[in-house]
């Protein structure tokens, strides 16, 4: 008997509308809902520790920057890392940490 593993490991599925699955410590819920001009998409990520929120709120905003070029047809890779920081996550950080109330700690301690 083999035993099918899955990464991220998957919480919940219910095709096509839901996806949510752990990552670390964090969670993450993917909802797809029809509206009158195509798809809403929603993303819920919950992070255990309240200073990545500023963090996890940049990166996403330069992901959907990507979707979004991807979906005007000019697409560019994948940005992550501390490469994200020469695509103005350092300034995106800021601003999300300054709306949320969040002191701006900088970029992710390594280790």
């Amino acid at each position: 008997m083999r035993i099918r593993r899955t990464w991220p490991p998957r919480l919940r599925a219910e095709p096509p509308a839901l996806l949510e699955y752990a990552l670390n410590t964090d969670l993450l819920r993917w909802e797809l809902a029809a509206t009158d001009t195509g798809t809403r998409l929603t993303l819920r990520h919950t992070v255990k520790d309240r200073d990545w929120i500023p963090k996890v709120a940049a990166g996403w905003h330069l992901c959907l920057d990507v979707a979004e070029r991807l979906l005007e047809g000019r697409p560019i890779p994948p940005i992550g890392g501390t490469a994200a920081v020469g695509f103005g996550w350092s300034e995106l950080n800021e601003q999300y940490a300054q709306k949320s109330g969040i002191p701006d700690t900088g970029l992710p301690q390594q280790g």
